[in-house]
């Protein structure tokens, strides 16, 4: 049997790129896939080009959504829709080399997979220069490449520091649905946080390729370099990320890693990032986290013993 890959392409102003996209799909060497691509109510010719294109292969179906939902929304959207045995995140404004899915496949099926991990290139669109992103030079990566695991085989300190984007990544169809594995609905970034930690927290079988199949473009004005007001979202991330393992009774064995990910990277870091004029506003929405999960979740035993020092002295928790 052929298997099929259902390739998701949630689409929002991306005209300038959309070609070099859907090309890199289409001239895939495996020939066996859908491309699904749903329009988020862009403002540029976007959904034309995904029109054209659809017109030239009928494997790519154009969905649009009326107004504005998000990437999560939209990419949900997409999951209901697709036919295909295996789920492929692209994102409009990236591309993938040749023989991609050919050499995906050839491994998810040796091994049986939920899903499978590869490597990305970044392309720095101002720049117009190429890197290899510092996370592939982990431990976590050297250790793990062509083996078969699960996060109870990881060192509990790697699994916050895996590349928890979606694109990286070929997933079985039937383990996100069986496992009701999807993004939050809300209009909100960072949404493939909970997606990530849900899918590797309840996948029996994964695996990592060397390979560098992705190119991702790094660019001024894409959600990955937004530091204004939409940083907010981080604080409605922390606690989808913390009722995710407490629901799957993981929280008592996570602990120290998911409150140091939160305070620390979610918190911490975006509060460092955000722009000067956010920043005070930001501060107390992280201070109103640290009472919630006091007093709310009744955590405050344990963010003072897992916590860093220095974070906590930083929001006056000390």
């Amino acid at each position: 049997m052929i298997l099929m890959i259902s390739v998701i392409i949630p689409v929002y102003n991306v005209e300038d790129y959309l070609h070099v996209c859907l090309n890199s799909v289409l001239k895939q060497s495996y020939q066996n896939f859908e491309v699904i691509c749903i329009d988020d109510a862009s403002t540029d010719s976007s959904l034309e080009i995904l029109e054209y294109f659809s017109k030239k292969d009928s494997r790519i179906k154009v969905f649009k959504n009326d107004t504005n939902l998000g990437p999560g929304y939209t990419r949900n959207k997409a999951l209901d829709i697709a036919c295909g045995d295996y789920i492929f995140f692209l994102d409009g404004d990236d591309w993938i080399g040749l023989n991609t899915f050919e050499l995906l496949i050839e491994k998810l099926k040796k091994d049986n997979l939920d899903f499978l991990m590869f490597k990305n290139i970044v392309f720095y669109q101002e720049k117009r220069k190429f890197g290899i992103e510092s996370y592939y030079e982990m431990n976590f990566m050297r250790k793990f490449e062509s083996k078969v695991f699960n996060h109870f085989d990881l060192d509990k300190s790697y699994l916050f520091k895996i590349p928890n984007g979606p694109v990286n990544k070929l997933y079985s169809k039937s383990f996100l649905d069986e496992n009701n594995i999807r993004f939050p609905n809300d209009n909100i970034i960072h949404e493939d946080n909970p997606f990530f930690y849900k899918a590797i927290t309840s996948a029996r079988k994964i695996s990592l390729m060397e390979n560098h199949f992705y190119t991702r473009r790094r660019r001024k004005g894409s959600i990955t370099a937004l530091n204004d007001k939409r940083t907010f979202d981080n604080i409605n991330i922390c606690y989808l990320i913390l009722d995710l393992f407490i629901d799957s009774n993981l929280y008592g064995y996570y602990k120290k890693e998911i409150l140091n990910y939160i305070f620390i990277v979610k918190l911490n870091t975006k509060y460092n990032q955000i722009d000067d004029k956010y920043k005070e506003s930001f501060f107390n929405e992280v201070l109103k986290v640290y009472d919630n999960f006091y007093n709310e979740y009744g955590l405050k035993e344990d963010i003072m013993k897992y916590v860093d020092k220095k974070v906590l002295k930083h929001f006056n928790q000390l």
